[in-house]
């Protein structure tokens, strides 16, 4: 039988775009998305990714947002020019980044209502509507914890990807210093002794949905100092937070060795008095926040706090909750 070389043109391009998986290197056979990240979203205005970030997880999920698999790298070989390889059958699918160690962190599902969550996600069974992390401990108070960074994308899976999809991170970790000047306090405090002063925060921002939106039912948390240090008419305390969210209160409470309060404010309304933590954007690009409380003699004798700044600049128009 004759075939006409029209009638094999076909066949021939057939075996021509095959001719790649026929090869010792398959790769190029099986589709992919590739991702890369961006970490600008900080105050030197620069990608700082492959300088912080240290290690990936990506959590993929469907185009019905049924969860799919995760992928995850670590090492110094994360740069900024560095491209992650999602081996993912042709198709749409969302990626969900949280970078960082996660070792003060659980992932896992929760449903409809938030009133349980369950750690781990189920291939093909978990919706990214309730996909979650989640911060939050039995007995639902934080020390030191991990840095941690969010990202989400769309990406698309295609057979010889070429063009990497960059995934923007914003950071959900902070540092807040804490400095209280006063002439009372005394070195000897930090040889064992008692501290002048207890300072903690309490917020209730412990959950985070896939958008990086907090959860629906998020419990109060308390945010311990993981430092403290004093010298003569100084004390201070470091304190790890997540993510600060304008409109979400946060209070930094500050109380005397006897348990009274000297100084309870809203932290996230000081910030934004301030005139320079207006947007959440503002407030995502800083991740370290120094306080200081001057205290003094007031009138009579009475000792009374005399003046706070945060990072240098004086809130306005705020006034503490004694």
């Amino acid at each position: 039988m004759k075939y006409s070389f029209t009638k094999m043109l076909p066949a021939l391009f057939l075996l021509a775009g095959l001719s790649g998986c026929i090869k010792e290197d398959r790769s190029e056979c099986n589709p992919g998305a590739l991702l890369k990240y961006d970490y600008s979203l900080n105050t030197e205005h620069a990608n700082l990714f492959g300088e912080e970030v240290g290690k990936v997880t990506v959590y993929v999920f469907d185009e019905q947002g049924m969860y799919y698999g995760t992928y995850s790298d670590a090492g110094s070989h994360l740069t900024n020019s560095w491209q992650m390889l999602l081996p993912l059958p042709a198709g749409n699918y969302t990626a969900v980044t949280w970078g960082g160690l996660l070792d003060s962190y659980r992932l896992g599902e929760t449903d409809t209502d938030e009133t349980a969550f369950h750690s781990g996600l189920k291939k093909g069974v978990t919706h990214i509507d309730n996909f979650m992390l989640s911060a939050e401990e039995e007995g639902l108070t934080l020390q030191k914890l991990d840095s941690l960074y969010h990202g989400k994308a769309d990406v698309t899976s295609v057979f010889l990807p070429e063009t990497a999809t960059t995934v923007e991170l914003t950071k959900n970790t902070n540092l807040l210093i804490v400095t209280i000047e006063d002439e009372s306090i005394r070195e000897t405090a930090s040889k064992g002794g008692e501290l002048p002063y207890e300072i903690y925060c309490k917020g209730a921002n412990g959950r985070y949905r896939a958008d990086n939106r907090l959860g629906k039912k998020c419990a109060s948390l308390t945010y311990q100092p993981h430092k403290a240090h004093t010298a003569t008419g100084k004390m201070e305390v470091e304190i790890d937070l997540l993510r600060l969210m304008a409109g979400q209160p946060l209070r930094l409470v500050i109380k005397d060795r006897a348990g009274k309060s000297v100084y309870d404010i809203d932290l996230i309304e000081n910030l934004r008095a301030t005139g320079q933590y207006v947007t959440q954007e503002e407030l995502d690009r800083e991740d370290v926040y120094h306080v200081v409380l001057r205290r003094g003699t007031g009138g009579e004798g009475e000792d009374g706090a005399i003046g706070i700044t945060i990072n240098g600049w004086v809130p306005v128009d705020i006034k503490p909750e004694l």
